[in-house]
């Protein structure tokens, strides 16, 4: 099997979200830092990547975490992650739900190439 190369992130839906008032502020990011999208999701949303491609560094998997951040304190917490590992490359379209201990929940689909 060949190596993988990238993740493509597809898409991420709410599921469930912190705030029971309207709609959680989330970033996107990396597990090493780096913060891809900032999004504002309301239980039931879909967020579109439109062509995010994250590499692989050494065939080492890609930790995809997602961090709420509360509007009216600025406080960050974590929401939870998913571990996207190259083996997965030819298996299509895979999802990973993330946020399952926390009071969010989302769902992550992505497919390795």
């Amino acid at each position: 099997m060949a190596d993988a190369a990238f993740a493509k992130l597809l898409f991420l839906e709410a599921k469930r979200i912190q705030d029971p008032d309207g709609a959680d502020e989330v970033l996107v990011g990396r597990g090493d830092g780096g913060t891809f999208e900032k999004v504002r999701m309301r239980e039931g949303d879909v967020f579109d990547f439109d062509e995010r491609f994250v590499p692989f560094v050494n065939q080492a998997p890609i930790d995809v975490v997602l961090h709420e951040v509360n509007e009216v304190t600025d406080q960050v917490s974590f929401i939870g992650g998913a571990k996207i590992i190259p083996s997965e490359v030819g298996l299509g379209e895979r999802t990973q739900a993330i946020g399952a201990l926390s009071l969010s929940l989302y769902e992550l689909t992505y497919k390795v190439l």
